[in-house]
């Protein structure tokens, strides 16, 4: 063995070492400071380790990564994000306080048959049928939330890594997107602190986009149904299937599946008693709540003020109506240019707009664009500033939220550079696809484009 060689080795033993004497410390330091009784406790953490390792198994089964190595430190990173959400399992929101708690303990002293049936909080029936089965489970309700959000977290992560992957074979790229979708203070701050379930119509969504570009039909549709059948924010990303269709990533045929899912999910509320009228008006209901342009959001309605919700609430609606199907329609005209990428920048583009655009908007309603902004950059380094503007923009709307006082950004000021991001981010792919078109109304021979 030549001197190069051992010198290798001790290296790569040292980082094992490294590695495992820090996955020992931040699993002590995670549950330390946890108040909530050692079977709760150990309940969490076990939970942590089946994520793990279900996210192994996923990275095992379907290879992300070509090298070993990057293997490893993917799992060593989920487990380091996962340890960092177990700290903040302790922190009791105002919304768990005031809804969520109050939801769980009146499901815990029904029968399973009048929970369902019970109108019992303003959230669509898959959540409600989570809570059901949390309030039946001998664990902290908080912890259980908290879990459930977590592994959509990590779902999320992986589904934008898988994304990412769809684009390039480097391994660095996936790498870079799941590793910053774990770290970014929105995604940690949503489910393992606030207790909110963006994650899980997030994850969904992503994975739903995935199948698209891999052109598996009914699985994208299905997946679709299921994220808004469990918020309704994700309409933000629903115009997306119609420029996959008309690009032939999925077919007319299969658009049965997704009224089908969405029915589907609430057969067992149906069954269990619930009124068809109360089962299909929850979202009407939601739309009809909160008198008020924005919530925290970084809107365009903040530039506004909360003082003229009369004056534009109805007009506001109709405004983001008309200028989202605008764009649908300009970009539909062109969609003959479209390739994978730019239909990533789309999806990134309504994600935003839509929300940009809506009145009564929370500052979580940006969850999709924030993680898709990670794997546009990704794709165009240059524009690392995209993520860089959505994550700061989120983490100073969720701190005026969350830790109140004088916030650090004025939320005009953001709202401002958001809708600045929007026109640059529209501008970007228009000048792309009036390239592409120019390119492909050359004479034959004129140039070696080929249309994938």
């Amino acid at each position: 063995m030549t001197s190069s060689d051992s010198t290798s080795r001790m290296c790569r033993i040292l980082c094992i070492l490294a590695g495992f004497f820090g996955a020992v410390l931040a699993a002590i330091l995670s549950v330390s400071g946890l108040t909530a009784g050692l079977g709760n406790v150990l309940h969490a953490f076990f939970w942590m380790l089946i994520i793990l390792l279900c996210c192994g198994v996923v990275l095992l089964k379907w290879p992300l990564f070509s090298r070993p190595a990057h293997t490893g430190l993917a799992l060593l990173g989920i487990y380091f994000a996962l340890c960092l959400r177990i700290s903040l399992f302790d922190y009791i929101s105002g919304d768990y306080t005031s809804f969520l708690s109050h939801w769980v303990s009146s499901m815990r002293g029904m029968g399973a048959g009048a929970a369902l049936s019970t109108p019992i909080g303003d959230y669509n029936m898959p959540y409600l049928y989570l809570l059901l089965l949390i309030s039946r489970l001998p664990f902290y309700d908080l912890y259980c939330i908290k879990i459930f959000s977590v592994i959509a977290d990590a779902a999320a992560a992986l589904g934008l890594a898988y994304l990412a992957k769809h684009f390039t074979a480097k391994d660095t790229v996936p790498l870079f997107v799941l590793l910053a979708a774990l770290f970014s203070p929105t995604t940690w701050l949503n489910s393992a602190y606030w207790g909110q379930c963006d994650s899980v119509y997030g994850a969904l969504a992503i994975w739903g986009l995935y199948c698209g570009f891999r052109k598996k039909s009914w699985q994208c549709y299905l997946l679709f149904a299921l994220s808004l059948s469990f918020k309704l924010q994700s309409v933000f990303l629903l115009p997306i299937l119609a420029f996959l269709l008309v690009c032939q990533m999925i077919r007319l045929r299969d658009i049965w599946v997704f009224p089908a899912a969405f029915m589907g999910v609430t057969v067992p509320a149906l069954l269990g008693g619930r009124s068809l009228a109360n089962t299909f008006s929850i979202y009407l209901g939601q739309t009809q709540s909160y008198p008020y342009l924005t919530l925290s959001a970084p809107s365009f309605w903040s530039l506004i003020g909360n003082n003229y919700y009369d004056n534009f609430a109805q007009g506001a609606v109709l405004l983001a109506l008309c200028l989202t199907v605008f764009a649908i329609v300009y970009f539909l005209i062109h969609a003959s240019a479209l390739q994978s990428r730019e239909l990533l920048a789309l999806g990134l583009i309504f994600s935003l707009m839509i929300p940009w655009l809506l009145p009564k908007m929370h500052e979580r309603y940006f969850y999709l664009a924030e993680m898709l902004s990670l794997c546009y950059a990704a794709l165009y380094p240059r524009r690392l500033h995209v993520p860089v503007i959505l994550m700061t923009g989120g983490f100073l709307s969720y701190h005026l939220y969350l830790f109140g006082g004088t916030g650090i950004l004025s939320l005009e000021l953001a709202a401002a550079i958001y809708g600045l991001l929007l026109l640059y981010l529209v501008l970007e792919l228009h000048l792309t696809l009036k390239n592409r078109i120019g390119t492909l109304s050359v004479p034959e021979g004129g140039n070696d484009y080929e249309k994938p």
